[in-house]
C-alpha cells in the first residue's frame, strides 16, 4: 500500500514523503525506526505507484524459493532465525525484499513466531505458504515444512514458465504474419493497382475488393492503430476491475484449440501439486481448497474450486466434487477416487501433477510443430487470394504491352 505521510524531519522542518508499506504498522514502524514523526498520513490509490520507484519493484518469486531454501537451511544448521535474515538481506540487491527481510528479523527478534512475521507479506509469498509455516512451528517440523514449500514453489515456478514458453511461439507467429500482411496490403498492392488504374486495365470484382481493402487501411490505418490501442487499454481497465470480464476471458480462452490444453494443464498441474504439499503437510482438505481457490488466477478453475470447496464442506468426497464441476478430465477425477479409495491420496496426487507437468512440457517444445501448419494454411490462403485477384489484371496488362 502507498502512504503518503506529513512528517515533522530533523530539523523541525515540515516535509511530505511516499511510502510503500504492507500495513499501516509497518508504515508506523518504519517511521519510528527512522526517527521521523508523522503529522498526517494518507493512503494513496496504487495508480501513483509509478512516481515511487520502491512501489515499482517486487519481490521475484526466484527470491521468494531463495528465501525459503536458506530458512531451512538456516533452521537446520542451528543458527538463528534473526541472524540469518540480516545475512540474506545484507546481500540483496532488491530494494523491497531486503527491506521485508529487515522487517521480519525485527519482529521475530520482538518475540514474534515466523509465520506471524511473515503475515503482512503474504500477498508476495502466498497464503499457502504462510499456513504450511504456522503448521510448521505448531507441530514442530518446521525444516521439514519449509523444504517442501521450497520443492513446491520450485515447482510451480518451473510449470508457469512451461506454460508461458509454449504461448510465446503462436503470438509471435501469428503477430509476425499480420504484419507481413500489413506491409504488403500497405506498400506492395497500392503500386500495382496504380499502374493497373494507369494502363487502364478491366479489373474483375476480387480485384477490386482487395483495392479497397488496401485504399481503407491506407486512409484509415492511424485511427485504426489508435482504435486499436485504446481498445486493448479498455479491455484491461475492465478485466482488472470486473470479475465477470475476466471469467467470459477465461472461459473463451479454454475454447481455443492447442491453447486449452495448455492453460488447462497448467491449472490442473498447479492443484494437484498444491492440494498434494497440503495433505503431506497436515494442512485439513477443507482448508486447503479454502486457500486454494484464493491462489488461482483463471477465473474459470477458481469458480470450480469455490463450488468444490461448499460440496466437500457438505461431506461430498473430493473426487466427486471435481467431477460435478464438469471441468476436470476423467483421468484427473479417476486418479483422485483411486487415491481416496485406497488412503494415498497425496501419491495419487504427485501422479496427477506428473502427468499434466508433462503434458505441459510436451506442448512447450513441440507447439511450434502443431502451429506451423496453421500459419502456413493462413498465410498462404492470402498469398492465394492475392494471386487470384491479381493474375487476371497481370495477364490483361501484358496483353496490352504486346499489342503495342
Amino acid at each position: 500500500m502507498l502512504f503518503l505521510v506529513e512528517n515533522i524531519d530533523s530539523t523541525q522542518r515540515r516535509s511530505y514523503g511516499l511510502y510503500d508499506e504492507e500495513t499501516m504498522s509497518s508504515l508506523l514502524k518504519h517511521l519510528s525506526n527512522h526517527r521521523i514523526i508523522p503529522l498526517s498520513i494518507h493512503k494513496l490509490p496504487s495508480i501513483f505507484a509509478p512516481f515511487l520507484p520502491a512501489a515499482r519493484t517486487k519481490v521475484s518469486p526466484d527470491e521468494v524459493i531463495e528465501l525459503i531454501e536458506s530458512l531451512h537451511l538456516v533452521i537446520k544448521s542451528g543458527l538463528p532465525l534473526h541472524s540469518g535474515l540480516l545475512d540474506l538481506a545484507e546481500d540483496a540487491d532488491n530494494p523491497k525484499f531486503k527491506k521485508m527481510l529487515i522487517m521480519v528479523a525485527e519482529e521475530i527478534n520482538s518475540g514474534k513466531s515466523l509465520s506471524a512475521a511473515f503475515k503482512p507479506y503474504e500477498k508476495a509469498l502466498g497464503a499457502m505458504l504462510i499456513n504450511l509455516i504456522r503448521i510448521g512451528e505448531e507441530t514442530g517440523q518446521l525444516q521439514v515444512t519449509l523444504e517442501r514449500g521450497a520443492q513446491f514453489l520450485k515447482r510451480t515456478l518451473a510449470l508457469k514458465k512451461k506454460a508461458k514458453q509454449a504461448l510465446i511461439y503462436p503470438s509471435f507467429a501469428f503477430a509476425t504474419v499480420s504484419a507481413a500482411m500489413l506491409v504488403w496490403m500497405l506498400y506492395v498492392l497500392p503500386q500495382m493497382t496504380d499502374l493497373f488504374k494507369q494502363m487502364k486495365v478491366e479489373l474483375p470484382p476480387l480485384t477490386l475488393f482487395l483495392m479497397a481493402a488496401s485504399e481503407f487501411l491506407t486512409n484509415y490505418i492511424g485511427y485504426m492503430a489508435v482504435g486499436l490501442v485504446a481498445l486493448i487499454i479498455a479491455f484491461k481497465v475492465l478485466h482488472k476491475k470486473y470479475q465477470k470480464v475476466r471469467f467470459h476471458t477465461d472461459r473463451y480462452i479454454l475454447k481455443i484449440p492447442i491453447i486449452k490444453h495448455i492453460v488447462s494443464g497448467f491449472n490442473m498441474a498447479f492443484i494437484a501439486e498444491y492440494l498434494r504439499l497440503a495433505i503431506v503437510s497436515g494442512v485439513p482438505l477443507f482448508n486447503a481448497l479454502d486457500i486454494l481457490k484464493n491462489n488461482l488466477q483463471n477465473e474459470v478453475f477458481q469458480k470450480a474450486l469455490i463450488s468444490t470447496h461448499q460440496d466437500v464442506s457438505r461431506g461430498l468426497q473430493l473426487s466427486e466434487s471435481f467431477k460435478k464441476t464438469g471441468l476436470f478430465t476423467p483421468f484427473m477425477i479417476r486418479m483422485m477416487s483411486v487415491g481416496e479409495a485406497s488412503g494415498n491420496l497425496d501419491s495419487q496426487l504427485e501422479l496427477i501433477a506428473q502427468h499434466y507437468n508433462e503434458k505441459v512440457d510436451y506442448y512447450a517444445e513441440n507447439i511450434g510443430k502443431v502451429i506451423e501448419p496453421v500459419v502456413l494454411i493462413f498465410v498462404g490462403g492470402f498469398m492465394a487470394l492475392v494471386m487470384v485477384g491479381l493474375m487476371g489484371p497481370m495477364y490483361d496488362l501484358v496483353g496490352q504491352m504486346g499489342n503495342k
